[in-house]
Formats: C-alpha cells, sequence, structure tokens
C-alpha cells in the first residue's frame, strides 16, 4: 500500500534547517531540565502516595490544611477527571521505612475523617515506595536505558559493518529521548515507570524505523555504486515514506486515543508515545540520514562506504 506514489522530496536538502533546529531543541530541553529538575513519581522519589476519593467535590485548601497538622511538605491536587472527586496526596518518605510510611498515610485518611467529615473518604489506594528503594529504582532506570542505547549502536556497527550506522541511528533515538523528556517536565508530567516504559519503547521504535532506511540504503548501494551517497539515501527515504507514514501514523492514532481517552493512570505514558512517535519518525529522516552522509564525508572517500555497507 502506497498513499504517496513515487515520492521525490530532497530531505537532505533540507538537513541545513533541521539539524540546527534540533541541535537548539536537545540543548534547550536539557537547560530547561537542570534548571527546573525532573519530577519523580513515588517509585522513584519514595514516599507515600495515596488516592482519595470523597463524597462530593472536594476543597483542596481544606484537604491540605487538614494534611499539613500532621505531615509538612505534602503535594496535594486533584485527580482524574474532577467529576470523579479524587485527590492525589503524596507525603515526603524523610527517613521512614514500610511500617512507618504506612502509619503516615492511615494518619491522614484518620485526620480527614475527623476534621473534613462534611465531605467524608469513600475509597482510598496507597502506594507506599522507601527512599532507598526509590533511588535503586532511578539508578536502574537510567542504567537501562543507556544500556538499550549501547546495545542498539553495537548491534547497528555490526549489521551495517560500519560505525557510522550504529552512530546516525544512537544520536537520532538519544535526540528523541531527550526532547520527549524536556516536554513531559515542561507541561509537568512526571517521570513514573509507566514513563520510564514509554521511553524504552520509542527506543525500539525510533531504531525499526531508522532500520528500515538504512537496509533500503544498503541495497541501493549495491546497485548504484558510481552515484553520491547523498542523493542514494533521499532516494532510499522517499522509495520508503509511504511505509514510515502508515506505520507511524497509525501508531500515532493508537497512543493519542490512549492520551484522550485513557485516563490519569496512563497519561505521562500515552504523552510520551505521542511526542517520541512524532519526534522519532522526524529524527529518522532528519537526524540519522544526516549524520551518515556528515560521518562518511569526512572519509573523503566513497568507494570505502560503499563497501562497508555491502
Amino acid at each position: 500500500m502506497e498513499i504517496l506514489k513515487n515520492p521525490h522530496y530532497d530531505f537532505l536538502g533540507k538537513a541545513k534547517i533541521f539539524v540546527p533546529l534540533s541541535v537548539l531543541l536537545t540543548l534547550g530541553s536539557l537547560a530547561y531540565m537542570s534548571l527546573h529538575g525532573i519530577r519523580y513519581g513515588v517509585e522513584f522519589q519514595g514516599g507515600t502516595q495515596l488516592i482519595l476519593r470523597f463524597t462530593n467535590t472536594p476543597q483542596i485548601d481544606r484537604i491540605r490544611s487538614v494534611v499539613d497538622q500532621t505531615t509538612r511538605g505534602a503535594v496535594i491536587q486533584t485527580y482524574d477527571d474532577p467529576k470523579k472527586n479524587q485527590v492525589l496526596v503524596r507525603l515526603p518518605s524523610g527517613e521512614g521505612e514500610g511500617a512507618e510510611l504506612s502509619a503516615q498515610a492511615q494518619t491522614v485518611v484518620a485526620g480527614l475523617a475527623r476534621d473534613y467529615a462534611v465531605n467524608p473518604v469513600t475509597e482510598s489506594s496507597t502506594e507506599i515506595v522507601g527512599p532507598v528503594v526509590g533511588q535503586e529504582l532511578r539508578r536502574k532506570a537510567i542504567q537501562l536505558t543507556l544500556f538499550g542505547l549501547l546495545f542498539q549502536f553495537i548491534y547497528i556497527w555490526i549489521r551495517f559493518k560500519g560505525a557510522a550506522w550504529g552512530a546516525a541511528a544512537t544520536i537520532a533515538v538519544f535526540h528523541d529521548v531527550i526532547i520527549t523528556l524536556g516536554l513531559l517536565v515542561l507541561c509537568g508530567y512526571e517521570v513514573t515507570l509507566n514513563v520510564i516504559a514509554a521511553l524504552l519503547t520509542l527506543v525500539g521504535y525510533s531504531v525499526n524505523d531508522t532500520i528500515v532506511i538504512f537496509d533500503r540504503v544498503r541495497e541501493n548501494l549495491r546497485q548504484r555504486r558510481k552515484e553520491p551517497l547523498t542523493k542514494i539515501i533521499n532516494d532510499s527515504v522517499n522509495q520508503t515514506l509511504s511505509r514510515t507514514l502508515i506505520s507511524s501514523g497509525t501508531t500515532f492514532l493508537t497512543v493519542l486515543g490512549l492520551y484522550l481517552f485513557g485516563g490519569e493512570v496512563l497519561r505521562g505514558f500515552a504523552f510520551a508515545m505521542v511526542v517520541g512517535i512524532v519526534f522519532g519518525t522526524y529524527s529518522t529522516i532528519y537526524i540519522a540520514s544526516p549524520v551518515v552522509v556528515w560521518w562518511q564525508s569526512l572519509r573523503k572517500d566513497r568507494r570505502p562506504a560503499a563497501r562497508a555497507a555491502l
């Protein structure tokens, strides 16, 4: 199935515009995250998270005044659809563990039942993570993401018999992850285990798109040895463009529906997927492909590059 008949877009000709733009977006995301910090979920930060459902519309200020009597520094906000009368209460972990954190949550619920009895809690759920466990989960999440980038770099290097191909795919994925994280922080989302799962999914999704194009480049290099690498890569992107748009478009519509209708629990995951698919498709064309051309141009020899891809 083709949605575009014999496209002949000059993608690499626009690289001089989009590559600097991507560099600015990446640096801007890093700068914003360093200045404002990343909001981690309770599983990474440690502490106690309560989701409380009230009989009537809850008054956040009243709830905050009750919680502050027992625990200072709690984060209190409306959770999910306001019509559900749910409130999220996150209590700091301090140095407490296990039973102490559980007792802290019970104290808050009891305080609300006593001092906010006009609007009783009808349902509650509690998630407790100690500070040591939270730090360990954060460390492992970072390691898992970095190992994923490293292994995919090695795999593509071996498969295409050249470091240029592995480096190009890895740089494109790094670009996607950093910009997605930056937008998550900008929009106020927390980095949770669901978000980490989304980022790892994006690593695989973006690399898959890149490999499809690189495979077509390798086939064209065998048949068109005397043509410039820039033209071969540009033609390869055009030849796979319909496939890229169909696969990315259908996935985008799916995760967009998840974002709009999936509820608060999956909102961060779905947002990361929506943003990541857009930038993953973009980076496959405007980041990975120009990096290969730039890398090979540094060698100033077209023939070894062609033989390396065969």
